[in-house]
């Protein structure tokens, strides 16, 4: 066995804060190799006194117990855990106890690591094992002060995951708390002399309770010379099921638009929630297969691009977590031997909304009452969906429909082949209509998608729809069988016969970007067509970007209107807040406007944007005239505030509104920027002032809390805090927290501060004599706040507003001294002090006192 080692650091002019690297570094050696103390050389120190050092000689010693620790596999939050720490020697820091049976949840695949090593006996389940013995080339690290259990493993000893995977078992319901946003506005307006005042307010009102969260949506609108309206948007409770990766809500809500068109809903729903599969599996995208001879190299391009690159062992195999890049685009595969030899082959890609990837399932079920304010006899309906992914090819999907008076049924194929995605569907609707015949009929659907890679052209939606003279949707069927139970006869909307759309887009290289947009619409009841033409081009060149667009619109009741815009981009300097010079043209039939516009932002987080325009117009039937204005909006940590102004010929506007949201949790309250469905509280006390890079404008708050206003769901999301602008006196522990949020949830981000003041010490002992470099500094409490450095000076954290330091140096009273210390007022810039304390003191020899006071620490 090796004997200790030795660390000797230059004897030259060193600061306090090479003493707290020194003791890093034994934490560091203890953690490599904790049977062997370090052993520092106290005679380099040359203060004249021997100083104890073996208390740096170990580090921080981990006491045997339980411990709630994050597990870290791979650089990947894995799990949380309560880990027992066990024993490894006196005067050692115990170690995490680490099982098969953890190894195997966090993903470590033992058959993999028999079939590498040949050891066909994996430890016992519940055994506490060596994870570097027992898995070659592993490793173990644990973070006391992060409560981090950090491991690595080779990826060959791992089982296959997803990118993105996130274990449900770290999926987060978050903390009880309520929230009010609320979006408000004042409009007003003068034409002629005619002044109207319109204002408006928004309110989205939520309250979590366990994993249930309840939502209600309104508005309220009041106008000049008109009766207040208020709007019942919408009103529910919402829960996930794990199991079966989908939502379950209870109240007001949307049907899903899969396969029949969405309605609103007062009644139940369960449905597929995609969100919950990681990233890579969201969406369609092919699975890859092959075979490998070898430890091989697999390469997947898409347009030149590589999209996927992984290492696979000898045999079959299978990608699946393919990111989905759009409407598609041919997978081009190479597969590299270890002996250089390359295999290539390419797999079809383009999709359609209804294809799904392989073995994947979605589905919805919902039970209620059809909600449409324009009708008086709302019926009753159950709705059924499933889609299914059959193969790289195939997806299979349909649906039912029963409401009072009206059934329908849907049937579907979605193909992936070679020559593009195609989706085609058939629906049959029976409508009972009081006092009138049976209306029944069909609905023929058909979609296709294909990217080109030849000419890189971009069909991104093509479908045709084709409904028979009979054939009615839900709404419709709806509107008709009330609009003839209230006594009318006739046909209250149009019914339509045909309906096609198709984009397309053309990418030019360096010669910029064309699209081609068409829509076309015919009905039953009604002669004529709706058609919309619309063509564009786009392009940058050296000092900005420039577009033309041409449109032409047509229905059955008016003339054909045509449409030109010609929009310029320049930007007003290089600067970070430059701004930027914008100018457009448009005709609209007789009428035409140049407009100009200048745009920015300004603030450290781009808090602050504005926008100048002026505007000319000329119209056959008023002539020219012109008007400008300007807007700007502030986005700070509490609300977002904007404001409007604009005036022209005989006419004036001006605005103000304000968003924000309000959430009440056990802390108290928090005012923050508006929230998203699922988002997150930070809790750092004392930390006022510091800011939330992630979250433009959020701060800490003087409760310590702040608002991160939106989180993704089911994924990790990490949340910084940056200490600039808090107090010198806040010591964060740590300053980045990770979580995956359930939908809906509010998560509690909670960083641990140290908030005592700091102050910079000069004390010499008495007759000016040095105090001992390195010697240990502690407070009333016993707690250890600092090591004295050069000339007797020290820098020590987390002090009460006044109290007694003692400096010790060995284990006799005459290897001792205490410091009378009282801290200067603060001094502040707004509410966060500005550096730390400056005090001249004396370190005064300390006498043994017969019997030992009790002493209480003054409040810090």
């Amino acid at each position: 066995m090796p004997g200790p080692r030795t660390l000797r650091p230059v004897a030259a002019l060193i600061s306090p804060v090479f003493a707290m690297i020194a003791g890093l570094y034994a934490d560091h050696a203890t953690a490599a190799d904790p049977v062997n103390p370090v052993d520092f050389d106290p005679t380099f120190l040359q203060s004249g006194s021997k100083v104890d050092v073996s208390r740096f000689s170990r580090g921080n010693a981990i006491a045997p117990g339980s411990y709630y620790v994050d597990v870290w596999l791979n650089d990947a939050r894995t799990a949380r855990e309560n880990v027992r720490f066990v024993p490894t020697g006196e005067g050692q820091s115990a170690r995490a106890c680490v099982t098969r049976l953890m190894l195997e949840k966090w993903g470590v695949d033992f058959s993999r690591v028999a079939a590498t090593e040949g050891n066909a006996t994996p430890p016992a389940a519940n055994e506490c094992i060596d994870v570097s013995v027992v898995v070659p080339q592993a490793t173990v690290d644990f973070d006391f002060s992060e409560q981090k259990l950090a491991l690595t493993v080779p990826q060959k000893y791992m089982r296959s995951q997803a990118r993105g995977y996130v274990p449900p078992e770290l999926w987060e319901s978050g903390v009880n708390a309520g929230f009010l946003s609320y979006n408000a506005n004042v409009y007003q307006s003068g034409n002629n002399g005619t002044n109207t005042t319109q204002g408006y307010v928004g309110l989205n009102v939520g309250v979590n309770v366990g994993g249930w969260h309840f939502r209600h949506q309104s508005s309220v609108t009041a106008m000049t010379g008109q009766t207040t309206q208020f709007d019942d948007i919408a009103t529910y409770l919402q829960h996930d099921v794990t199991k079966l990766r989908s939502q379950v809500v209870v109240g007001e809500a949307f049907t899903t638009g899969d396969v029949f068109n969405s309605v609103a809903f007062r009644g139940a729903q369960i449905a597929t929630d995609d969100r919950m599969l990681p990233e890579s599996l969201r969406g369609y995208a092919p699975v890859v297969r092959g075979t490998a001879e070898s430890n091989a190299r697999v390469n997947i391009s898409q347009n030149g691009q590589t999209i996927y690159e992984t290492v696979v062992p000898p045999g079959p195999f299978e990608i699946r977590d393919i990111y989905p890049t759009g409407y598609g685009g041919n997978l081009e595969v190479s597969v590299t031997e270890a002996d250089g030899r390359q295999k290539f082959f390419t797999v079809p890609y383009a999709s359609v909304a209804q294809l799904l990837r392989p073995g994947m399932t979605r589905f919805a079920l919902t039970a209620g009452q059809l909600r449409d304010a324009s009708l008086q006899s709302k019926p009753v309906f159950a709705q059924l969906t499933l889609q299914r992914g059959l193969t790289n090819l195939v997806t299979l999907y349909g649906g039912a429909i029963a409401a009072d008076g009206y059934l329908a049924a849907n049937f579907g194929v979605a193909l992936n082949t070679p020559v593009g995605a195609v989706a085609g569907d058939v629906t049959l609707a029976r409508t009972q209509v009081p006092g009138q015949a049976t209306m029944q009929g069909n609905s023929l659907h058909i979609s296709y998608s294909k990217f080109v890679d030849a000419t890189d052209t971009n069909f991104a939606l093509g479908a045709y729809r084709y409904s028979s003279s009979g054939y009615l949707n839900l709404t419709d069927a709806a509107r008709l069988r009330d609009y003839v139970e209230r006594g009318s006869v006739g046909n209250p909307a149009d019914r339509t016969r045909g309906q096609f759309q198709l984009s397309i887009s053309q990418r030019l290289a360096q010669y910029g970007s064309l699209f081609v947009n068409v829509t076309a619409q015919d009905y039953w009841n009604r002669g004529g067509r709706d058609t919309f033409y619309q063509a564009g081009y786009s392009n940058s060149y050296r000092f900005g970007t420039y577009s033309v667009t041409l449109g032409r619109t047509q229905n059955a009741y008016g003339e054909p209107s045509n449409q030109i815009m010609l929009t310029t981009t320049i930007p007003l300097g290089k600067s970070r807040h430059a701004p930027m010079l914008s100018s457009t043209y448009n005709r609209n039939g007789d009428t035409s406007s140049l407009q100009a516009s200048m745009s920015g932002s300004a603030g450290d987080g781009n808090q602050y944007s504005y926008n100048v325009y002026g505007t000319m117009n000329n119209a056959s039937a008023t002539g020219v005239s012109g008007n400008g204005g300007a807007s700007g909006t502030y986005r700070g940590p509490y609300a977002q505030l904007t404001a409007s102004a604009s005036g022209g010929s005989h006419t004036s506007q001006v605005s103000a509104g304000a968003s924000g949201s309000i959430v009440a949790h056990r802390g108290g309250v928090t005012f923050s920027q508006t929230v998203g469905e699922t988002f997150g509280i930070v809790e750092a006390q004392g930390a006022q002032g510091a800011s939330l890079p992630g979250a433009t404008g959020a701060k800490i708050d003087g409760d310590g809390y702040a608002i991160v206003p939106y989180l993704t769901p089911y994924a990790m999301n990490t949340v910084d805090i940056d200490p600039k602008g808090a107090s010198m006196d806040v010591e964060f522990e740590s300053t980045s927290e990770s979580a995956a949020p359930r939908l809906g949830s509010v998560v509690l981000f909670k960083y641990r501060t140290d908030t005592g003041r700091a102050a910079l010490i000069r004390a010499p002992r008495v007759g000016g004599k040095a105090l001992p470099f390195g010697a240990e500094v502690s407070d009333e409490t016993g707690k250890s706040v600092g090591v004295v450095g050069q000339d007797s000076r020290i820098f020590a954290r987390d002090l009460y507003e006044q109290g007694k330091l003692t400096v010790k140096w060995g284990i006799k009273t005459s290897q001792q001294c205490s410091i009378d210390y009282t801290l200067p007022p603060r001094k502040e810039s707004g509410k966060a002090e500005i550096g730390f304390a400056l005090i001249d003191a004396h370190c005064l020899p300390v006498v043994r006192a017969a019997t030992k006071p009790l002493v209480t620490a003054p409040a810090k």
